[in-house]
């Protein structure tokens, strides 16, 4: 979710230097199928986001993804770390970092992202702290990599931008190696305090500058990613926190930063209540652990 009130149209060279317009007011990235005008989208609301990474509430969710993948995407070998990818590089750019608190889990880690000022951020911060990443500029829905690639794929808060999300669902399932894990998180349909909704109205009036997402029930996730081949071991979420607690923290930390702390008891008995599955399924993000079968190539 992002919130940001300004709106823009511009111009921005394409591919081979073709002239490619964007009408940012009314470019719809749920519906647009066009990768080069996907990348430019997402490329320029990133040159004008205000970081959040500093705020209570991304903090809150940053323990929820450590947590995910120190349980369910790291090997007990730890003489084979194995392979992970990523599917967006947005949060090294601007928000969780995730990368950074755990990329000494595996051997090597790959990223992708459709963005090259994304790309290029993430890269830049990553290099600052000494953490290797192999990115590439690319689309999830048609991944540069071979078959059977990854032992790990991680993605949180990025297949629901496209028009398709179960494409993304698909080429997890193929880069994925037979056996292999991922954790794919997705906006959840019926979180308690109506977000969905919300967003959606956001989206009409241009508020949420980044225009239309999808969102999932849990029985429509679960149907996607198994006739994507994946196979289902834990429903769960990455943390619990009403929508418009991280919406205001969102809103402060990209304004006033210090009066954020006027949030941090709303946030920190969310924290509290995150510590329980049951919360964590109807948070504002479900997320499913899913396994490519060992027979499937």
């Amino acid at each position: 979710m992002a919130l940001l009130v300004a709106q823009r149209r511009f111009v921005k060279k394409g591919v081979g230097g073709a002239c490619l317009k964007i009408d940012m007011e009314k470019f719809d990235p749920i519906k647009n199928f066009k990768e080069e005008e996907q990348g430019t989208f997402w490329d320029e609301y990133s040159k004008n986001f205000i970081s959040i990474e500093a705020a209570q509430s991304t903090k809150s969710l940053l323990r929820g993804e450590i947590r995910l993948c120190g349980d369910f995407l790291r090997s007990s070998d730890r003489s084979n770390k194995g392979k992970i990818l990523k599917l967006d590089l947005w949060n090294e750019a601007h928000h969780t970092a995730i990368l950074t608190y755990i990329h000494h889990f595996y051997d090597e880690v790959h990223a992708i992202d459709i963005s090259p000022d994304v790309v290029r951020q993430a890269l830049k911060k990553l290099e600052e702290k000494n953490i290797k990443v192999k990115a590439v500029i690319g689309d999830m829905r048609k991944m540069p990599y071979p078959d059977n690639s990854f032992d790990y794929v991680y993605t949180m808060g990025t297949i629901e931008h496209i028009p398709r999300p179960q494409d993304a669902m698909e080429e997890i399932f193929r880069v994925l190696k037979p056996g292999g894990r991922a954790v794919i998180g997705v906006p959840n349909k019926y979180e308690w305090f109506g977000k969905s909704l919300i967003l959606d109205f956001f989206a009409l009036t241009g508020i949420k500058e980044d225009g239309y997402e999808h969102s999932y029930g849990w029985r429509q996730f679960t149907r996607e990613l198994e006739d994507s081949g994946l196979r289902v071991l834990r429903k769960t979420g990455a943390y619990f926190m009403p929508w418009f607690i991280r919406a205001a923290d969102w809103f402060l930390a990209q304004r006033l930063p210090k009066a954020a702390i006027v949030l941090w008891p709303f946030i920190k008995f969310s924290d509290y209540l995150s510590n329980s599955n049951f919360f964590l399924k109807h948070g504002s993000v479900v997320v499913a652990v899913v396994e490519k079968p060992h027979h499937a190539r």
